[in-house]
């Protein structure tokens, strides 16, 4: 039964009666399937299941019927008759159910089983079409499950589809025990209900609050949106137990980036939807002169910066994405040449004002840079960029560099080519220039098991501070590793490396170097600095060493999840560090 608009009492009481008949006994063969169809106006129940086989009831609406949306009724005799199931109020939506009967003589019908049930109003027109119009946008929409509606957006609910429009969702997952920032930009609006990109509206999943265990209120996800408006950075935070409703009334568009941090350890991923229309690429947007401007990328084909930015490039002093970056020196730009993809962000600094549209591009690859897997640390709204030259012998092994300031991790970066970029999260250039700063070289351990973790040293002072047109606003760094470099890497003096996986469930590595033969100890530490586990005391070989947790406690009991810590300690040296077990 598929694709039916059932409406205005179609039978007595009833929209649609189905039963299975007397006398034969339903097998797994048969079934009912009950998909994409809407009950409207029914004088009782909208679809009446008396003695049915298995059943399916998918995307269907049930909007205004007076007694229920869906009654079961039981197969086996003694059982009482007309169990109702899912909510007794009128304009209740089954959005993706799929009960089935319980053939063992159990006493009560079974429940719907996955459904999503609102007691709202569906707000279907004379046509039974979902509206969207400038005053209403019907729950139906895009909120199916199974094939996409012919416009290749997700399945509305219902026997009938909505006008054709377009769909985009952005994931943010779930943080672990250090910070990151999203760089994004949004190319599908929904242009057309009243106050739908307002900002309290557009990021209302990311606003959602709780009370902790104060009974105060908090937020669940969010810790900050950032954007810019001519040069003026714009937030949403949370302050004085709300968030600062001053910048609510910001209205998305697709030309304007943000930078958007949620909380560490946030219990779910969030994923922000919008059903909406697609930006014309050649929209035309202003490009302030003298100031930095975050920019959303809303052309769906990737393109490198060069092409799209053809009309303005002699203009730009600086354009940079999350992970490359270019500032202008005498010799033009020069650094990181990146690629854009649909609903980047990027940052851009030009000495005059225009009035720009997305240039045309050559086909370009997706080139979505990896994340580090070996290297942990906490991200900042921007960076400071680290160019590192390499030369072709160090190629073929190497992996990832990390960058470490006084032993504390700052940014790192997956080697794909011998010319990389270093994001830098610091909050100064002096931390750079003023601090023991060691680049550590992580390679592929089944070609290099005796140099998987070596690094080299700059000391305070060596690394110098370059600067462009744009001046002391955007300094950054050139590192170029030699042949003499390499010959005189070493393993670190005492380290610790971050666990991984990290988050992980529920087990994970632990490893370490030791310059020279001690005895060490491996502690395992819970939030409030209780002992969990000791996993080494004892005397331990120079070189590199790793040992696997199982996240299981001294008495062999599974541990809850949350953030644990971890402690290596000798003689002379003691650095610990966080892990997140994430069941």
């Amino acid at each position: 039964f598929t694709g039916n608009v059932v409406a205005s009492n179609m039978y007595e009481g009833y929209g649609v009666y189905s039963w299975y008949p007397d006398g034969t006994s339903p097998t797994q063969s048969n079934y009912f399937a009950f998909n994409n169809n809407t009950f409207s106006n029914i004088q009782g129940s909208g679809l009446i299941l008396y003695q049915s086989p298995p059943t399916t009831v998918n995307n269907t609406v049930f909007e205004n019927c007076s007694t229920n949306g869906i009654s079961w009724g039981d197969y086996e005799e003694g059982h009482q008759d007309w169990v109702t199931r899912g909510l007794t109020t009128n304009h209740c939506l089954f959005s993706s159910s799929s009960p089935r009967y319980d053939f063992a003589g159990n006493t009560s019908c079974p429940l719907v089983e996955n459904s999503v049930l609102s007691v709202q109003v569906m707000n279907l027109d004379n046509s039974y079409r979902p509206i969207w119009t400038a005053s209403t946008m019907s729950p139906c929409i895009d909120s199916g499950t199974g094939d996409d509606d012919p416009d290749g957006t997700p399945r509305d609910i219902g026997a009938k589809t909505a006008q054709e429009h377009a769909y985009w969702e952005y994931s943010f997952e779930n943080q672990a025990d250090y910070e990151r920032w999203h760089w994004v930009s949004y190319p599908v609006l929904n242009t057309i209900t009243y106050n739908a990109l307002q900002a309290s509206e557009f990021f209302k999943e990311l606003l959602i609050i709780h009370l902790n265990s104060n009974d105060e209120p908090t937020p669940t996800y969010l810790d900050r949106i950032d954007w810019m408006e001519e040069g003026e950075l714009q937030s949403i935070e949370w302050y004085n137990e709300n968030w600062t409703s001053n910048q609510f009334a910001h209205y998305v568009s697709s030309p304007q980036g943000y930078k958007i941090k949620l909380l560490q350890n946030v219990p779910d991923t969030v994923t922000l939807i919008e059903s909406g229309f697609k930006t014309p690429e050649n929209l035309r947007f202003s490009i302030h002169g003298g100031v930095e401007n975050w920019l959303g990328y809303f052309k769906e084909d990737p393109a490198k910066p060069n092409d799209v930015f053809a009309d303005i490039w002699d203009d730009i002093i600086m354009v940079r994405g999350k992970s490359w970056s270019l500032v202008r020196d005498s010799n033009g730009l020069s650094g990181k040449m990146g690629t854009l993809h649909y609903g980047d962000m990027v940052s851009i600094l030009t000495t005059n004002s225009h009035t720009f549209q997305w240039g045309s591009s050559n086909p370009t690859p997706p080139a979505l840079k990896s994340m580090p897997q070996h290297f942990a640390f906490d991200e900042k709204p921007d960076y400071i960029p680290i160019y590192v030259s390499l030369p072709d012998s160090l190629m073929p092994d190497l992996k990832e560099i990390g960058l470490y300031l006084d032993g504390i991790c700052k940014g790192a970066v997956v080697v794909e080519s011998d010319y990389e970029q270093i994001s830098a999260y610091v909050n100064s250039e002096d931390e750079l220039t003023n601090s023991d700063l060691e680049l550590i070289f992580h390679y592929d351990e089944s070609k290099r098991p005796d140099q998987e973790l070596r690094t080299t040293s700059y000391r305070p002072g060596k690394m110098q501070t370059k600067y462009g047109i744009a001046g002391a606003r955007y300094p950054f760094y050139e590192v170029s590793i030699s042949q003499k470099d390499l010959d005189n890497v070493k393993p670190p003096v005492f380290a610790l490396k971050q666990n991984f996986p990290n988050p992980f469930n529920p087990t994970t590595t632990i490893s370490y170097w030791l310059p020279e033969t001690a005895r060490v100890r491996l502690d395992i530490y819970n939030l409030k600095g209780q002992l969990v586990k000791t996993l080494i005391d004892s005397e331990m070989a120079a070189g590199p060493h790793s040992v696997i947790w199982n996240g299981k406690d001294g008495n062999h009991q599974a541990v809850a999840s949350g953030v644990y810590f971890y402690r290596l300690s000798s003689p002379n040296n003691t650095q610990t560090k966080r892990m997140l077990l994430m069941k």
